[in-house]
């Protein structure tokens, strides 16, 4: 009995242990991270595809929500939203409605941090 309660909790904490699931499809916007602000619900994120770029390029204004995975460098991690910073590149994939505005506006659902300032 002891040893079958010691297999289901190991069996448990591997479960929550394994790594964060990248979403399958497309990133909504991959670029740049130009911008972090703290406020409206847990921050917003702005990310730029080519941030020379004043117009024209994909940009987007994200809000982190605590529904919102953020998951670090390397893929395996599970982060937070203390871990976004300005200068990393970065894929996000949108939840529910765009504003279609210039930059776009969204919540975040999945935030990859790719890397700590070089381009992928």
């Amino acid at each position: 009995m002891l040893r079958k309660s010691l297999l289901l909790i190991a069996i448990a904490a591997a479960c929550r242990a394994s790594a964060p699931k990248i979403p399958d499809a497309p990133a909504s916007i991959a670029g740049r991270v130009t911008s972090v602000q703290s406020g409206n619900g847990i921050g917003t994120v702005r990310i730029e595809a080519r941030p020379e770029d004043t117009a024209g390029s994909a940009k987007a204004v994200v809000r982190i929500t605590e529904a919102t995975t953020v998951i670090g460098a390397p893929a395996s991690v599970t982060a937070d939203f203390t871990a976004i910073r300005s200068g990393q590149w970065v894929r996000v994939w949108f939840v529910g409605p765009v504003r279609e505005s210039y930059p776009v506006q969204a919540n975040a659902g999945t935030i990859v941090i790719d890397s700590a300032g070089v381009q992928p």
